[in-house]
């Protein structure tokens, strides 16, 4: 069996089902069902004998050389026979972020029971790479809007639809969207604030970007937000969450009952942006506030401009319902309830 550097375990069981470095051996029963199933791929035409070949002689074997491969790539056993293959591809190493890519067998994916066990069966040994072996924050699949049974896999295994491209891609002479599923891995400890974060939090309301994308702009005075911190933390009204990875401050969100309206905002420290810590963040929060008030809707403003925040709050399940000017700014305003 080849090995992975990067892995320190190389084969991963669950209950009948196995996940195991690629095999040579697996190559023409791959081919076979890729140019198959050429519709549902990313590929634009069949693949050769010589073809393939060549790509496992080159790329497949190139990738157990590398430390950090952009791709892990698995045969997918059942009773230790092949039915499938797949793995984490375009690899982010810095952000711990890799799309999902899975094929089956071609006559197990045209039977619905056969082929939600399939992904389900696969999605879970996925995770143990990704999860226990990587630490990856998260594992997404791209894939044309043609297979309603593979929705039913993934929601059924925790992903959640976080992006959909509309008309993306034209199979049969019909346009289909293209939909990304998501599943985050809990990375972050959750507390609520307490006063001496006082120093911390006055650190981070302070920060640059932070300010440019509030709606007062203006920088904060030391007193003015010991003041404001002390109420705040007294208040049966205001919930500050602060999130740690392991001991480290990551950031915050607080949740907050201003004139009838639960208004929620977030801010990250500048040394942990950018490694998909913020849709966890607003998740855990707005879960925990949700469970506690399940009767209430949460509510964002966020500046049109903003497209950062913009994509951050609709991965995070929160659904655009309105564009409005909010502080004299043109605003989009967007809104999240408790899961039924």
């Amino acid at each position: 069996m080849r090995i992975y550097k990067c892995l320190n375990t190389n084969q991963f069981s669950e209950g009948n089902y196995t996940l195991a470095p690629i095999r040579d051996e697996d190559k023409y029963d791959i081919l076979n069902w890729r140019n198959s199933q050429i519709d549902i791929l990313r590929q634009q035409e069949a693949i050769t004998k010589e073809q393939q070949d060549y790509y496992f002689d080159t790329t497949i074997a190139q990738l157990f050389e590398q430390e950090k491969p952009k791709q892990l790539l698995f045969s997918f056993l059942l009773d230790d026979k092949l039915i499938g293959y797949g793995g984490l591809v375009h690899i982010d190493w810095v952000k711990k972020t890799a799309e999902i890519s899975f094929l089956t067998e071609t006559s197990r994916s045209q039977s619905k029971e056969i082929f939600i066990s399939d992904w389900i069966n696969y999605l879970s040994l996925l995770k143990k790479v990704a999860d226990n072996v990587l630490n990856f924050n998260s594992i997404f699949t791209f894939a044309y809007d043609i297979r309603p049974n593979l929705y039913i896999a993934l929601e059924a295994s925790g992903f959640k639809e976080t992006s959909r491209i509309k008309q993306h891609i034209k199979i049969n002479e019909e346009f289909k969207d293209a939909v990304i599923h998501t599943f985050y891995f809990k990375r972050l400890q959750m507390r609520l604030a307490q006063l001496n974060d006082i120093d911390l939090y006055f650190d981070w309301a302070n920060d640059t970007l932070v300010r440019s994308n509030s709606y007062n702009n203006e920088k904060i005075e030391y007193t003015q937000h010991v003041n404001w911190f002390k109420n705040k933390l007294n208040s049966n009204n205001c919930f500050f969450y602060l999130f740690l990875n392991e001991t480290n401050p990551i950031g915050q969100v607080r949740i907050e009952n201003l004139d009838n309206e639960i208004i929620i905002g977030i801010s990250i420290d500048k040394k942990y942006r950018g490694k998909g810590f913020g849709v966890e963040m607003l998740e855990q929060a707005s879960e925990n506030y949700l469970n506690q008030n399940p009767t209430k809707e949460i509510t964002a403003y966020i500046k049109t401009e903003n497209t950062a925040s913009i994509n951050l709050f609709t991965k995070a399940g929160f659904i655009k319902t309105d564009s409005v000017v909010q502080n004299g700014f043109k605003s989009f305003k967007f809104k999240k309830t408790k899961d039924k």
